[in-house]
C-alpha cells in the first residue's frame, strides 16, 4: 500500500496517508477537508550488503554499471 503526502487547500495541514486504491479519497485528518494537494514525496531504499551510495558510480561517467555488493544473491536470503 502507497503512502502519500497531501497538503489541505482549507487549513494548510500537511499530512501522510496510506491509500489501499488510487481511487480512495483522501480526507484532512484536521478539518476533513477534501480539497487537498498532493505532495511530491521522497522515498528511501534499503540496499543488501551495506552498499552505500557514495559508493556508487554513475554509469554515464564510467561507461558501465557499478559492480554489486558481494555476498550472495542480495536477497536476505542468507545463501551466502
Amino acid at each position: 500500500m502507497p503512502i502519500y503526502e497531501y497538503r489541505c487547500e482549507p487549513c494548510h495541514h500537511s499530512f501522510e496517508v496510506f491509500l489501499a486504491t488510487s481511487g480512495e479519497q483522501a480526507v484532512c485528518p484536521k478539518c476533513h477537508g477534501v480539497r487537498l494537494q498532493r505532495l511530491l514525496s521522497t522515498f528511501s531504499a534499503s540496499v543488501p550488503g551495506g552498499y552505500k551510495a557514495s559508493q556508487a558510480v554513475s554509469p554515464s561517467s564510467t561507461g558501465s554499471v557499478p559492480p554489486a555488493p558481494s555476498g550472495g544473491c542480495g536477497g536476505g536470503c542468507s545463501c551466502h
